[in-house]
């Protein structure tokens, strides 16, 4: 085993300590940029395999019912975010708590348990597809502003501030949970309102943890001074 010096300040009454250098297999399997990117590679499987289902069952259901404008406009949202998760870049930092993982990874797969079977209309279909339009062309502009700075975990892939994020700090996510809610209130049901009510909660949770990693960049702390809404000006 290698052994390292505990440095003392010259002068200082103190005895020098030999600590044992962290240079063991293990300690270099886990800190290894390699591992994380598996990891990282393996989530990104599960979600664009869960995108893919979720893809399919929407054209199966506009080839049943092609006026389901709702449906068509849900299933680009999800194609999308995942074309946009295979252009990802590697982070600089990820966020690896479980709990982050698991909650990311229920946002990201919960929109898959959604039925797409009809459902009760609160609002008309003409009222809610033009609106849903609009929170997809929200989450559009927000990843075109992105560019390969998408991410599955909370990560940082560097600070952006122009585009969609000079009004609001996370239209993606705005443009989701509109497009979510008009979606719903087109095509109500009970079990799809519990099914979006977890998913939207805990995209609340993941957006906190991406703002505190990326609040370690001094550029980022000055944006959060600026732009104080997360979702809709004036409101949230």
């Amino acid at each position: 085993m290698r052994w390292s010096n505990l440095e003392v300040a010259p002068g200082a009454s103190c005895v020098t300590i030999m600590l044992p250098a962290k240079t063991d297999t293990l300690s270099r399997f886990r800190a290894s940029p390699i591992v994380d990117d598996l990891r990282e590679g393996f989530l990104r499987f599960l979600a664009v395999a869960a995108m893919f289902i979720f893809a399919y069952r929407g054209v199966y259901n506009l080839v049943i019912d092609p006026a389901r404008l709702n449906v068509l406009l849900l299933t680009i949202s999800e194609t999308l975010t995942l074309i946009w998760l295979l252009l990802a870049r590697r982070p600089k930092v990820r966020d690896w708590n479980p709990l982050t993982v698991v909650i990311t990874l229920t946002a990201t797969l919960g929109p898959g348990l959604i039925s797409l079977q009809p459902g009760v209309e609160i609002i008309s279909l003409a009222v809610a597809a033009p609106l849903q339009c609009l929170a997809l062309w929200m989450s559009i502009w927000g990843k075109l502003s992105l560019g390969r700075s998408f991410a599955l975990l909370p990560a940082n892939r560097g600070v952006v501030t122009g585009g969609a994020y000079r009004f609001v700090r996370h239209p993606i996510y705005a443009g989701y949970i509109t497009g979510h809610i008009l979606f719903l209130l087109s095509n109500f049901s009970l079990y799809n309102f519990g099914v979006y009510a977890i998913i939207s909660s805990f995209q609340i949770y993941r957006l906190t943890r991406e703002e505190a990693i990326l609040a370690m960049e001094p550029e980022y702390r000055d944006y959060l001074g600026k732009v104080r809404y997360r979702f809709f000006p004036g409101i949230f």
